[in-house]
């Protein structure tokens, strides 16, 4: 089935009762991975990488956009699910034009501190812009709260107002939205408590597909009463890096890695290759969560 424009790909996901997990992926082998994942479980599925971490100033080593936009549609058309392409949250925005030229199918602004009528303007010139270029737009409207795992401290965060985000989406012409409903960012070891209430008002005033970021700190129970009330694609991503470590953890234990052939231990892909069980732990996290979502067996 191969790449899919994520507007369709909701629209797919909104008719058949499911939501399309985004999970984020960070290199190739995660990448490949999330995409296997979606051919085992056969379900459409959205990949991408962070905006963000992408021109991250500190990231030591200078990334190219353009080649990230190649290698995730390169990686979609070759996959037999259908799969949509996602630049997500650019907190710089000439990134996120950079996505709509590398090719990615969706891109997504966000600035949590600047007013909701610049953020408007600007996201309303990015919309107009993306769709000359066949790209869709995710926007965002209200505040996830933050957890730090390294300190067990959280940042609250700012729920949607129906009213604004109902405005936002009028007059900028986004394809989708990113609610805050309780959900949080990078949220490991507990669960959040959703606010199902606010959920069904933005969904019965707004009327593009809504979205859910910060999945890996929601309870797996909670996801269905959240499609029910409109929420379309899931944001999945600590919990997959977490999967990664926590391997790459158990084989160091295992293995005396000084004693074994290094091409054992990376680049040909067998049982000892430290890649491969790092994606094999990836594969059953993302399965996971598809099934939580409702997404296997959905793709035609």
């Amino acid at each position: 089935m191969s790449l899919i424009r994520c507007v369709d790909l909701l629209q797919h996901a909104q008719d058949n009762s499911y939501a399309v997990g985004y999970f984020e992926a960070w290199n190739l082998e995660s990448l490949c991975a999330i995409v296997h994942a979606a051919e085992l479980a056969r379900s459409p599925v959205m990949v991408g990488f962070c905006g963000e971490y992408l021109v991250n100033p500190q990231r030591r080593f200078k990334e190219d956009v353009d080649v990230y936009g190649t290698l995730a549609k390169k990686v979609a058309q070759s996959a037999s699910v259908p799969v949509a392409t996602l630049l997500n949250e650019s907190v710089d925005m000439n990134t996120a034009y950079q996505g709509v030229k590398a090719g990615f199918d969706m891109v997504m602004f966000v600035d949590e501190a600047m007013s909701v009528d610049k953020l408007t303007l600007v996201s309303r010139n990015l919309v107009e812009f993306a769709h000359a270029c066949g790209v869709a737009v995710e926007g965002e409207v209200g505040s996830l709260g933050l957890a730090d795992q390294s300190t067990g401290q959280q940042r609250a965060g700012h729920k949607t107002d129906p009213g604004v985000a109902t405005r936002f989406v009028r007059e900028t012409g986004v394809d989708a939205l990113a609610v805050s409903i309780g959900n949080i960012h990078f949220l490991e070891g507990s669960k959040v408590q959703l606010d199902f209430d606010l959920l069904e008002q933005l969904h019965q005033q707004i009327p593009v597909p809504l979205v859910l970021h910060g999945g890996t700190g929601v309870d797996k129970a909670d996801f269905r009463p959240s499609i029910e009330r409109g929420i379309a694609k899931v944001n999945v991503g600590a919990s997959l890096k977490r999967a990664v470590i926590e391997s790459d953890r158990r084989y160091f234990e295992e293995n005396s890695v000084n004693r074994m052939n290094p091409n054992d231990v990376l680049g040909r892909g067998g049982a000892l290759d430290i890649s491969m069980r790092s994606q094999a732990a990836l594969i059953d996290e993302v399965v996971g969560f598809i099934k939580a979502f409702g997404g296997e067996h959905k793709a035609s």
